[in-house]
This record gives C-alpha cells, sequence and structure tokens, in this order.
C-alpha cells in the first residue's frame, strides 16, 4: 500500500490565509441572502423581522468561527463594518437591520477587506484530468475511485476483514462474534489527515434528537481543521474542478469559483446544524458519518470507521447481515448492509435494522461522492452507477430549510 496523498502539489489550502476564508464566506452569505430575499420579506414586517434575525445570528456566528484566527485589526473591522446592522460581539440586531442594510454591509465588508492572492497551485492532472468538461457523473465517479485507491484500506491481511457470519433476525442476536475481525491499525489511512481529523469530531455530536448540538470553541476548531483537511485531497479538488466546469443541478454550483467557496458549500450541506425535531439537533454529517438516535431506534450511522470504533469498544453489537448483498466481499469494492444494536448509557437496546456502509473506503471518497451526486445528481432519491466491481445505489434525501438550498438530510450507498 502507498501513503496516503494528501495534497496535489507543493501548495496547498493552507496557503489561503485568514483574509481569503473571510472573504469567500462573506461573498457565500451574500449570495444565501439574495437566493432568500423574498422570503425574508414576504410576510408581516414583525415576522420578517425575526426571521431575518434568525438568519444573520446563524450568519454571524458562522463569520466568527471563520475569523477567529484573524488579527484584532480585522476582527474591529468586522465590528464596525456590520454595526449598523448588526452587533457582532452581542449577537443582536444593530439600529437598522434590514435585508437592505445587512447586504449593504456584507458588501461594504468584504470591499474593506484587503485582497491577498494566494499562492498559485500547482496544475496536477490527476485533479483536473483531460476531458473533464461534459464528463458524465457515471465517468466522474469511476475516475474518483481510481483516484482514491491508493488511500483506501483492502479487503486482506494487509487491511480488514469481516466475518459476516448469519442472517439478522427479528428480536434475535445470532452472532457471537464482531463483524470487523481483523482490522490493520498501522495502515498509513489511520494517520491520514482527514482519518484523525474525522476521529476527533466523533464525541462532539449529542446522540439523541430533539437536543439541540452546542459546539464549544475547541469543538469548532476540530470542525475547521477537519473542512481544511478535507480539501486538501485529491478527490475533493476533482469534485470541485468537476463542478466548476460542469456545473449542476444544484443552483449553487454556479457559485464555485475557488475551493473557499466549494469548502463554504460543504460546511452548509453537512456541517451546519438543522431541525430534525427541535432546532439545531442534527446535520447532515452527525445523521451520516456519526449516527443518531430518534425514539429509541438508531437512523444514520453509514461510516465504516465510526461502526468499527464503537464495536471496538463494546458500544456496538453486530446482529447480523441484512438485505441485499456484495457479490464479493474480497474485491475492490466492500460494501455491506448490517443490523446492528447501538448502546448507551440506558437501560434501552437501540437498534437499527439494516444500515450500508462502504468498508475500507476513505471519509474524503464518501464526502465526495455523495456531495457530488447531490449537488450535481438526483438530490431527492436513487442514483444508480457503477463503482468499481459492483452495481450500485447512491441515494440522497435532502432536509429543507428556510433559507438556502437544502442541505443533506440523508445520503448513503447501497447494492443496486
Amino acid at each position: 500500500h502507498q501513503a496516503p496523498c494528501s495534497s496535489s502539489g507543493k501548495h496547498t489550502m493552507a496557503s489561503w490565509g485568514v483574509e481569503s476564508k473571510v472573504k469567500s464566506f462573506l461573498q457565500f452569505a451574500i449570495n444565501k441572502l439574495d437566493s432568500c430575499a423574498e422570503s425574508l420579506q414576504d410576510e408581516d414586517p414583525e415576522d420578517n423581522f425575526q426571521e431575518l434575525t434568525a438568519f444573520t445570528t446563524g450568519l454571524s456566528r458562522h463569520l466568527k468561527n471563520t475569523a477567529a484566527p484573524a488579527s484584532q485589526e480585522l476582527k474591529n473591522t468586522i465590528i464596525e463594518t456590520l454595526q449598523p446592522a448588526w452587533d457582532v460581539r452581542t449577537d443582536k440586531p444593530g439600529d437598522d437591520l434590514s435585508v437592505a442594510s445587512l447586504r449593504a454591509a456584507l458588501e461594504a465588508l468584504l470591499g474593506a477587506i484587503s485582497d491577498e492572492e494566494p499562492a498559485e497551485e500547482e496544475e496536477d492532472e490527476d485533479t483536473k484530468p483531460d476531458g473533464l468538461e461534459g464528463m458524465s457523473l457515471q465517468d466522474a465517479i469511476s475516475y474518483m475511485w481510481k483516484l482514491d485507491e491508493p488511500n483506501r484500506v483492502n479487503w486482506g491481511d494487509s487491511g480488514f476483514t469481516l466475518n459476516m457470519q448469519q442472517k439478522g433476525r427479528y428480536g434475535q442476536d445470532r452472532c457471537d462474534d464482531v463483524l470487523f475481525d481483523w482490522v490493520n491499525l498501522e495502515h498509513p489511512f489511520w494517520s491520514h489527515p482527514v482519518t484523525k481529523a474525522y476521529i476527533s469530531l466523533l464525541d462532539n455530536y449529542e446522540r439523541e434528537t430533539g437536543k439541540e448540538e452546542r459546539a464549544t470553541a475547541e469543538e469548532k476548531q476540530e470542525m475547521a481543521q477537519f473542512l481544511d483537511a478535507l480539501c486538501r485531497t485529491k478527490v475533493i479538488k476533482f469534485v470541485f474542478a468537476y463542478l466548476k466546469a460542469n456545473g449542476g443541478a444544484d443552483a449553487r454550483c454556479g457559485g464555485i469559483k475557488s475551493l473557499l467557496d466549494f469548502q463554504n458549500i460543504i460546511s452548509d450541506l453537512w456541517m451546519a446544524p438543522y431541525r430534525r425535531f427541535k432546532k439545531n439537533d442534527s446535520s447532515g454529517f452527525e445523521h451520516v458519518f456519526v449516527g443518531e438516535e430518534k425514539r429509541g431506534n438508531i437512523i444514520g450511522l453509514h461510516n465504516w470507521v465510526q461502526f468499527y470504533l464503537e464495536e471496538k469498544k463494546g458500544n456496538i453489537d453486530y446482529l447480523g447481515w441484512s438485505g441485499k448483498q456484495d457479490s464479493d466481499y474480497s474485491d475492490d469494492v466492500n460494501l455491506v448492509t448490517v443490523k446492528f444494536a447501538w448502546n448507551d448509557d440506558d437501560a434501552e437496546e437501540e437498534v437499527k435494522p439494516m444500515s450500508t456502509m462502504l468498508c475500507g473506503s476513505t471519509v474524503e471518497f464518501e464526502m465526495a461522492i455523495l456531495t457530488l451526486v447531490f449537488l450535481a445528481g438526483n438530490q431527492d432519491g436513487e442514483n444508480v452507477f457503477q463503482l468499481g466491481s459492483e452495481k450500485i445505489k447512491v441515494k440522497c434525501y435532502p432536509q429543507n430549510v428556510r433559507y438556502g438550498g437544502a442541505k443533506v438530510g440523508t445520503a448513503y450507498l447501497e447494492i443496486a
């Protein structure tokens, strides 16, 4: 196995300073405000004001997170420029909060921050191959799978093996052993920056839906580090180049001009909290890559690393395979469908009767394929593709929100 490649050249996202990140986010925020301006001005003025206040609260908190490493001079500029519309220090409306005044303040702030030209990234034929423009989604996915091959964990003594045992039955545990009976923790996958950053996020979430997620400063920093590491990878850079060249069904694809723009969209799609049952109690990332509990049942949890780590701790009890299965677990695609119980501190056993995981895959490949299909494919249903040796479905379902485009409600792979 080759060591994971985390960059497409000597220049990476680290060459983008905080000013560039703030400017990219401000343009993203202006685009989002424009897209929902009509809905923020279509009701009773008092209701509109409350809606705009909620919108700007989220915008302000994201801006503060982005600008956290900035100089005090830049922070003061942000505070002073936005002051007429919004008090960044208290997250309260200014004396003149309206859609027009907020947009004017964001535009003024965008102009007040000095232009910072990042170092030019070296061209990399891997992330921007010949024939990119006009490439089909199927060809893009096949290319990504090949591109990420050196980084993933393969079946066998050098990677991992599974013990599928029995088919899961209702009310029965027919499996005496764990699903992952061998995992090579010396594989370079486990020291890869994205893997390490991903694992650091797994304890940051409230498991039960209905409980508001409140990220600490440390957790926000961990999220920022994960997104930065993610956007240094070849597969994410390829998806960025693909969407920039070809657009997509989702209107947000038209606003992708830089890798930072794409990072803001990934953050909004996956990491931004939304209401599943109560305010800010869920997100696409939490649902798909961490897992949740809903009224005594497990929902989401489609990532093999999370499953393995929880099984290793004794928290997950593998209850058997379920549904349609991979034709050959020893080939290049190891897509399993399983039943399991995921225990926590209470006495009740919470079960998920069927969940799919692409075992051995990198986190960045899964983020890449799911993001690509969500933005450029069918965002609300099935998408059928060939992945390596297997015919698969990529299923996406949106979480519609009050402002801006839909976020990821769920997205996962399964055998077609």
